[in-house]
C-alpha cells in the first residue's frame, strides 16, 4: 500500500476554534463553520486563543519567537523604545557604526548595575553597555556611554506571537502545537460555557500535559558536550 510522504495541511484558525467547541462538548461533531450562531462563537474563540498564545511567553523563549532586531542608533541619543511586536531583548548585543563593518560587543547589564553608573551622560564613539527598562507598556533600551556616532545595534530579541484576527490563517506556531491549542481552547470554552466540573477537569489535565510536552520541544536545541572531571593519582 502506498505511503503518503506529504506533510499535513496546517489547520486554519476558524477550524481550530470549531474543533475546540466540539472538544468541549458545546457543539456536536457534525457542526460546521457556517452553522447557526457561529459568528459569535468564532469571535469569542479568537479572543481566547489570543490569550492562550500571549500567555505562552511565561513558559520561556521559544525558538520560533527568537530572532535579531536591528535598532537604529542616533548620535547623541541613549534611550530607545522598542516596537510593540517585541516582548524582550536579552544577552549581549553588537554595535556597528554607520559606514563601517567592524562589529563591537555591547554587553547587557541589569538595572541595579545601571544605577551604579555615576555619569550616565558620558559620551563615546560607541555604546559599551545597555540595559532594558520594562516599567512602561513597551520595553526601553538605554545605552552607555551615549553614542557620539550613528550606527546599528543588533539585539537578540523575542517577539510576540501573531494574533488570530484573520481566521483563514493558521496560528503562529509549529504544527505540533495545533492539537495542544485545540485542547487548551476547549478547556477555556468549557469554563466559559459552564460545562460540568468533570469535563472541565479532564480538558484541563489533558491540555496542561500536552502543553508541557510541546513547550519542552519548542526551545533551541544546540549540540551539547558533556565534560567529566574527576581526581586521579596523577592529578596535581
Amino acid at each position: 500500500m502506498p505511503i503518503s510522504t506529504s506533510p499535513t495541511t496546517p489547520i486554519q484558525i476558524n477550524t481550530l476554534i470549531l474543533l475546540a467547541y466540539k472538544r468541549a462538548g458545546v457543539l456536536p461533531v457534525e457542526a460546521t463553520i457556517t452553522g447557526a450562531n457561529m459568528s459569535a462563537k468564532l469571535s469569542h474563540g479568537k479572543v481566547l486563543l489570543d490569550l492562550i498564545l500571549d500567555n505562552l511567553a511565561v513558559e520561556g523563549f521559544m525558538a520560533r519567537t527568537m530572532d535579531f532586531y536591528d535598532l537604529p542608533v542616533v548620535a547623541g541619543t541613549a534611550s530607545y523604545t522598542l516596537p510593540d511586536t517585541l516582548l524582550d531583548v536579552y544577552e549581549d548585543a553588537v554595535f556597528t557604526e554607520t559606514g563601517q563593518t567592524t562589529e563591537l560587543i555591547c554587553k547587557q547589564i541589569d538595572i541595579a548595575t545601571w544605577q551604579t553608573l555615576t555619569d550616565k551622560t558620558t559620551e563615546s564613539t560607541r555604546p559599551q553597555l545597555y540595559t532594558v527598562f520594562k516599567d512602561a507598556e513597551l520595553p526601553v533600551v538605554k545605552l552607555w556611554p551615549v553614542p557620539s556616532v550613528a550606527g546599528t545595534l543588533r539585539l537578540k530579541s523575542v517577539r510576540l506571537l501573531g494574533d488570530n484576527s484573520t481566521v483563514t490563517n493558521s496560528p503562529d506556531l509549529q504544527r505540533y502545537w495545533l492539537d495542544v491549542l485545540v485542547w487548551m481552547l476547549g478547556w477555556y470554552i468549557a469554563v466559559d460555557s459552564s460545562m460540568p466540573a468533570e469535563t472541565i477537569g479532564m480538558l484541563q489535565l489533558t491540555a496542561m500535559d500536552k502543553k508541557k510536552s510541546a513547550v519542552r520541544f519548542s526551545f533551541e536545541r544546540p549540540s551539547q558536550q558533556a565534560i567529566v572531571s574527576y581526581t586521579t593519582q596523577w592529578s596535581s
